[in-house]
């Protein structure tokens, strides 16, 4: 969205890696795979865990991801700025199995280490969970112990929240300055208008930022064909099918043309209003976003990400060239991204939360040893949810979850259906 907005804003985002978390355009350790993707159980000793790649803080990191557990994946968490791929770690009790795979030298920050397997009965799963190559703080939780049961989906993959920081308009300060928005350890999303932005941003898809839809030419006037045409333009230049838009000048007669492009949600309207709850009743195709006033403060955008919502920013650029509407320096901008990161929330791109904040949903609160759903039109694949129980078995199609030790199983919601026995 473009111009002609006096209203303050909203954020967004940083979109969200494969199973095997990338940063910086590298593989890193399995961990952020689905739980079991990289081992087979009793296949030999551990090899190399995988490293984070060099440049994006958050998920950057090299260390090995150690290997356990029968028919389980292994590896813990690699160790923040280590560089180069290390050996696995020692093989689990019940087998061992294969390490996640070595990627490029590690960056700064820490990525998410491979889960924990502890054996069980069957194979392990394998799938991939796009949506969560970032994890959080926390380490070393045991799995739990107790009766089977207890099923809950973590709000928001076990951050005090979430923080989606979007960008508009491919205006030109917004590639002049990455360099500063990727060493703030956020993915975010590129809200492109998709006839004037080239091919400038592919780079940037490897360190975990999306590319979204924002029209072909930003017209004043809302159209079919210019949402799906550029779906089509976007999907040339960048090779990517694109998932998210945001409305022109946050326009609500927009939103009707999303899904029959073939997407899943739309952001809009703007203003300084609400944010999103979990298993709240927010229309998927009326996301609300904050949009900061010209030279907003670093200190007013943090004060707006309010713990255990979804707080989405939508901003165009950090000085006014080319008619930049209401920019916002960008030592602001990096100083809020940074502290949502460094106080625990989840920065992520707009699809990456929405497709978590959807899938949550999906699975019923009242579930506690099995649930089954159905994905609703055009959602994302690859996309999944972190849950916890108060003990047993967590399997899907047979398949076993190994647990994570930063204190969850993470399931595939191409799965529809999980049970825990």
């Amino acid at each position: 969205m473009k111009q002609l907005i006096s209203v303050s804003a909203i954020v967004l985002s940083i979109t969200a890696c494969s199973s095997d978390p990338s940063t910086g355009g590298g593989t890193s350790g399995t961990g952020n795979s689905t739980a079991g993707a990289h081992t087979t159980a009793g296949a030999g000793p551990g090899a190399s865990g995988g490293s984070g790649v060099a440049g994006n803080p958050s998920t950057g990191g090299g260390g090995a991801g150690a290997v356990a557990g029968s028919g389980n994946t292994a590896g813990a968490a690699p160790t923040a700025g280590s560089a180069g791929a290390n050996a696995g770690g020692a093989p689990g009790a019940a087998g061992s199995g294969a390490g996640g795979k070595s990627g490029s030298g590690g960056g700064g920050g820490t990525a998410a280490g491979g889960t924990v397997g502890t054996g069980g009965s069957g194979p392990a799963a394998s799938f991939k969970c796009d949506n969560l190559s970032l994890a959080p703080s926390t380490s070393g939780v045991a799995q739990p112990a107790g009766a089977a049961g207890g099923l809950k989906v973590i709000d928001w993959a076990g951050f005090k929240g979430a923080a989606s920081f979007t960008f508009d308009d491919n205006t030109p300060s917004q590639l002049a300055n990455y360099s500063a928005l990727k060493a703030t350890g956020g993915h975010f999303t590129w809200f492109l208008i998709a006839s004037s932005a080239g091919t400038g941003y592919k780079a940037t898809i490897t360190d975990g930022q999306e590319i979204a839809n924002h029209t072909q030419t930003h017209p004043g006037s809302a159209s079919a064909g210019e949402v799906s045409n550029a779906q089509t333009t976007l999907k040339t230049n960048y090779g990517v099918d694109v998932r998210s838009m945001a409305a022109p000048n946050c326009a609500d007669a927009w939103a009707a043309f999303a899904a029959p492009a073939k997407l899943f949600q739309n952001r809009g309207p703007c203003g300084k209003g609400a944010t999103v709850a979990p298993r709240d009743n927010t229309d998927p195709f009326k996301l609300p976003a904050w949009l900061p006033i010209e030279g907003e403060k670093a200190a007013a955008m943090s004060a707006s990400i309010t713990m255990g919502n979804w707080r989405i920013f939508v901003i165009h650029g950090f000085d006014g060239q080319g008619g930049t509407y209401q920019p916002v320096p960008i030592a602001e901008v990096t100083g809020a991204i940074s502290k949502a990161v460094s106080d625990g929330y989840w920065v992520e791109g707009m699809t990456n939360v929405g497709a978590y904040w959807q899938g949550q949903k999906l699975i019923p609160a009242s579930a506690t040893t099995s649930a089954t759903w159905t994905l609703p039109a055009n959602f994302p694949p690859n996309m999944c949810v972190r849950i916890t129980t108060t003990g047993g078995t967590v399997t899907q199609k047979g398949n076993t979850i190994a647990w994570d030790p930063h204190g969850y199983y993470q399931i595939s919601l191409d799965a529809g259906e999980v049970t825990v026995k």
